[in-house]
């Protein structure tokens, strides 16, 4: 049997968070934007028409307004990142990494408006965070799961190292999807799964920003870039983060149910007859899957009725269920099939900034 190279990418060296980390020593954004206050509350928003879009100058022109810079502060400093306006009531998707740390979080608008933010809900797992202001903010349609492919046109709207630079954008292709990034920080390994990789340029300050098609549709969060190769972007796609906007939009919440282990598609270990299922690499301690006795070498193939082909369809499946959901796991390991019951849990956030990543104080 040859051997297979792991897709998963190791990049412990090379990966780089793109949001902006500076000393806040000074006011960001121009003198000439225009504070909103937390009286002026406005929740008239409405989805930006995106039919019809005729060029890239028409596709960007409508798309603006639904991004946002961001700057997280902490004391002397902040982060600098973006975000994307996806649901009426000014819910923003953005990136864990931007956010984790700010104690203000303030928005910088295309139309020269300025305004805070409330955090909603976060998950470092998947480097993913909604936020939520008391103003107006147009919100762009996301696309339908999977409705991407290797080849297509995308546009990316970002804050590339200053807010002094918010709403620039690249454009660029899809150079592939499904990619998972392993990535370590000081609790151990944690991996992005199923990430759309493209060549449209990204620099600190894009993180949390979105990636559109052609037809002015979200498909993706950007969230990392290799330092040490050109054109090599990744975005968190829709699938992902789908589930998630369906529910903030019922409760007007989120908790992230949790189950404690970590791994990748199985295929790509090709473990005897099996070509499906996420193959578990590794469980954390004091876990659910701990408690139910889940190994390295296990793979799950089905979380109740619903098959597990890939790693992200064990993430999507976890965002769809609740804290406190109890549901079956078939397991295979050998020869051996077996179904067990696993109790969620809340997600612990037992993150920080990946070691491998290098945000740097200017």
């Amino acid at each position: 049997m040859r051997k297979r190279m792991f897709i998963i990418v190791l990049f412990f060296l090379c990966i780089f968070l793109v949001s902006g980390c500076f000393e806040n020593s000074t006011n960001p954004g121009s003198n000439s934007t225009r504070r909103q206050t937390n009286s002026e509350k406005n929740f008239n928003s409405t989805q930006i028409d995106i039919s019809g879009i005729k060029s890239y100058q028409d596709l960007v022109s409508r798309c603006k307004p639904a991004v946002v810079g961001i700057a997280a502060l902490s004391g002397r400093y902040q982060s600098i990142g973006t975000g994307v306006c996806i649901k009426k009531g000014a819910y923003i998707l953005t990136n864990n990494h931007v956010i984790e740390n700010g104690n203000v979080i303030n928005l910088y608008l295309s139309d020269g408006r300025t305004a805070n933010a409330s955090l909603v809900w976060k998950d470092p797992s998947s480097d993913l965070a909604m936020i939520k202001s008391n103003i107006d903010i147009p919100y762009l349609p996301v696309a339908e799961s999977g409705d991407y492919q290797s080849g297509d046109e995308v546009v990316a709207i970002g804050t590339p190292l200053d807010l002094a630079f918010k709403h620039s954008v690249t454009k660029g292709i899809i150079s592939a999807v499904n990619r998972t990034i392993s990535v370590d920080n000081d609790f151990g390994e944690t991996a992005l799964y199923n990430l759309i990789q493209h060549d449209a340029s990204i620099n600190p300050g894009n993180s949390g920003g979105p990636l559109i098609n052609m037809n002015g549709q979200v498909i993706g969060i950007n969230t990392v870039k290799v330092t040490d190769a050109e054109g090599m972007g990744f975005a968190i796609p829709v699938d992902t983060f789908k589930p998630v906007i369906e529910k903030v939009s019922q409760t007007g919440s989120f908790e992230t149910a949790y189950m404690g282990v970590f791994g990748y598609d199985n295929q790509l270990k090709n473990i005897g007859k099996i070509s499906n299922g996420f193959y578990i690499e590794s469980v954390a301690k004091n876990s659910p899957a701990e408690k139910i006795g889940l190994k390295k070498g296990d793979i799950i193939t089905k979380i109740n009725d619903i098959d597990i082909n890939f790693a992200k369809d064990l993430k999507t499946q976890l965002y769809i269920h609740s804290v406190n959901d109890i549901v079956s796991l078939t397991i295979k390991n050998g020869l051996d099939t077996r179904v067990v019951q696993i109790k969620l849990e809340k997600h612990p956030y037992s993150y920080s900034k990946p070691k491998a990543i290098s945000i740097k104080s200017v």
